[in-house]
């Protein structure tokens, strides 16, 4: 995968169609931010959230024209470039982010943090990290801009000294987190989800996964079994989950269910793999402390719509034992993220979160939940140096035996390059039974010998 974007791009925002497209952006001065200011003001009835774009440059690019004219008319000499980058810097503060907008239209940038107005960091596919530009003139101005931003997402969520913590997802594939008030500077932290259609058989192009553990997964999928993906922070999560999606029947009912929306299984792009999905997202408490709709209220609420499977973005708190009821009784098939930091830890994670979110269950309960729902669990790894994202593990979870906590068979453990390798075919009767029943050899398992040196403990 190195050398190669982990996401394809999502539709472009359209941009000066005079300027370059290469990953930079210019480094704006006083009188472009004070005049972007100045013509965005003017434009605020006048450009909406509608879909044409074309339209939106052609009156933003006609109002900085005005403020050219008007300043050379008062005496002051504005260059043509001057008069370019402040139409840049409004319509891309309001229809995209400003002057990080270039490196989001760029197949390669990954990440972007903010500290304060001035200082940006961008991370590439590939690992390496790169100074950005000032994103505002000032702190309040970023302040500003951000608040713009939360009005702009989803869920119409708020960033003020009452909610100083900010969650949004953004058009375009844009997951938007920032701190302010509780930090020195306001803080934001930028991630692209570019590949919105994305396959199992591109991850396995990529080398996240091997043909045989991509026609393991596949079946899986289609046998109804439900998979828990788990890793750690930026190791490819949810685009692997994305990828399982697409193995779901077009047939089937969809229910979707994140703190902030990640997956766009629901993007209309999509509508050729999963035309009856229902994406729900949570809600934040307003300043006033009510309107609050937890992640753990929805999982009971969304089995009212009828779904033939649940998909929750990331079991944080209180909804793990919701959704483990789920998969046990309520729509087998269904999938979750788990954050962990080693795969064996994967069995203490869920004890942490369901005494985290103070469900009155005792450690056997869970444990009890977990082994009854019979998931599928996927551990992936990022390499630090190569930046490659790829499934290290694979485990077939079952109901307590012989200890209090859930039986497991190591289905797939590292190999010599750290991907997961078959483990001799380690796998339950009623597992390997479903695997075939879908079209997958079970021969595969034992084709590859496995390094136990990886495996789980």
């Amino acid at each position: 995968m190195t050398g190669t974007p982990w996401i394809a791009p999502a539709s472009p925002t359209p941009v000066d169609p005079t300027s370059s497209a290469a990953p930079t952006a210019p480094s704006y001065g006083t009188r472009v931010w004070a005049a972007a200011r100045e013509v965005s003001t003017r434009l605020a009835d006048v450009l909406t959230d509608g879909p044409d774009r074309e339209r939106a440059w052609q009156l933003v690019e006609a109002q900085a024209q005005l403020w050219a004219h008007e300043q050379m008319s008062a005496g002051r000499e504005v260059p043509v470039e001057v008069q370019r980058q402040v139409a840049r810097v409004v319509f891309d503060r309001r229809f995209g982010l400003g002057p990080l907008q270039p490196y989001l239209d760029s197949l390669d940038v990954e990440n972007i943090v903010v500290n304060g107005c001035r200082e940006t960091w961008v991370t590439y596919t590939s690992g390496v990290k790169e100074p950005g530009p000032a994103v505002a003139e000032s702190d309040e101005d970023l302040i500003e801009w951000v608040q713009l931003l939360a009005r702009r997402g989803n869920s119409g969520r708020e960033f003020s000294h009452a909610s100083p913590l900010l969650d949004v997802a953004l058009p375009g594939g844009v997951r938007l987190a920032v701190v302010g008030w509780v930090s020195r500077r306001p803080h934001l932290a930028i991630r692209v989800h570019r590949l919105v259609d994305v396959t199992l058989e591109q991850l396995t192009d990529r080398g996240t996964l091997s043909p045989t553990l991509r026609g393991f997964l596949s079946a899986a999928v289609r046998a109804r079994r439900n998979i828990i993906v788990c890793g750690e922070v930026n190791t490819g999560k949810t685009t692997l989950v994305r990828a399982l999606a697409g193995e779901i029947p077009a047939s089937e009912r969809v229910i979707t269910l994140e703190s902030d929306f990640e997956l766009f299984l629901d993007d209309p792009s999509l509508a050729h793999r999963h035309p009856d999905v229902v994406a729900l997202e949570a809600r934040q408490a307003n300043a006033e402390g009510a309107g609050q709709v937890r992640l753990q209220d929805l999982v009971p609420a969304c089995l009212r719509l009828n779904p033939d499977r649940v998909i929750v973005g990331e079991a944080r708190h209180g909804e793990l034992a919701p959704m483990l009821e789920v998969m046990y009784s309520g729509a087998r098939g269904s999938m979750c993220t788990l954050h962990v930091h080693r795969p064996e830890h994967v069995f203490t994670r869920v004890v942490q979160l369901g005494r985290r979110a103070d469900l009155g269950m005792s450690a056997a309960d869970l444990h009890l939940m977990f082994g009854l729902a019979e998931p599928l669990v996927a551990y992936l790894r990022r390499d630090p140096v190569s930046n490659d994202r790829f499934v290290s593990h694979v485990m077939e979870v079952g109901p307590p035996a012989d200890s209090a906590e859930p039986t497991r068979n190591h289905i797939f453990v590292p190999g010599e390059d750290g991907r997961a390798t078959p483990a001799g075919g380690h796998l339950s009767a009623a597992l390997l039974a479903d695997l075939t029943e879908h079209g997958f050899d079970p021969d595969l398992l034992a084709a590859e010998p496995a390094v136990m040196g990886g495996g789980w403990s």
